[in-house]
């Protein structure tokens, strides 16, 4: 009885040193996600702030464009809606913009594993995608990014914003 008692006591043990390790390399790893998981988040509401005032400008665009035989103030309507929507996309890209400089300056600290940073670039598709702004209306986000395990950073990271319109 007593042996196998010293025996669980062991096991344990060396359950409990050869896991050690990879919790705390985990949580490196952890740290990076939640950086910028609040990065996207900070991003995500500047976008979508940005997007709700696009929507009634991109509909009353349409509503203008729809009409057969426009008048001057109509064409003049028309003109201002479309320096609008210009406006707001390079807001939008310049939101962009800054979260690609931000990303690329966020850094995983020494020691994480290499095989929990080799999908850090498709969880960071994944997340700007789930918390970006909605699609829709003639806008897509095309998120890109690749890591480089050996500098554990961040190499390269877009999102495109495809505005699609008449």
């Amino acid at each position: 009885m007593r042996h196998r008692l010293s025996l669980i006591w062991a096991m344990f043990a060396v359950c409990l040193l050869a896991f050690s390790p990879a919790m705390a390399q985990d949580i490196r790893v952890q740290n990076y996600k939640n950086t910028v998981d609040g990065l996207v988040g900070r991003w995500a509401a500047a976008e979508i702030a940005l997007a709700s005032k696009l929507s009634p400008i991109l509909d009353e665009l349409t509503q203008k464009r729809a009409i057969s035989n426009p008048t001057d103030a109509d064409k003049t309507r028309i003109a201002d809606l479309q320096r609008q929507r210009d406006d707001i996309a390079k807001q939008m890209d310049n939101e962009s913009d800054n979260l690609r400089l931000e990303l690329l300056i966020v850094e995983v600290q020494p020691g994480a594993p290499e095989r929990d940073l080799v999908v850090l670039p498709d969880w960071l598709k994944q997340i700007v995608k789930e918390k970006g702004i909605p699609t829709g209306k003639g806008v897509t986000i095309v998120p890109d990014a690749s890591f480089d395990v050996k500098a554990l950073k961040l190499k390269s990271f877009s999102v495109g914003l495809r505005f699609n319109w008449m």
